[in-house]
């Protein structure tokens, strides 16, 4: 716990005004996780799409797609 730090002056909001709106926030998130998927050791990436890919829920198996895409070729 001692590598938590506090972020001086963090400001996060979420705009959830309309159905458009969440929609491109979880977009932003996605690419978020994207960017930080990319940044993982290839061992740590098919481990993550492995647990994703597990379980027969289709919202994780379209989320393992998307997050192939940020994988080196």
């Amino acid at each position: 716990m001692s590598q938590i730090r506090y972020i001086e002056g963090l400001r996060l909001a979420t705009n959830c005004n309309d159905i458009a709106d969440v929609a491109s926030e979880v977009t932003a998130l996605k690419l978020a996780l994207g960017l930080m998927f990319a940044r993982l050791p290839d061992a740590e990436k098919n481990q993550m799409l492995i647990e994703l890919t597990q379980y027969d829920f289709e919202p994780f198996l379209k989320l393992s797609k998307e997050l192939q895409q940020f994988m080196l070729k």
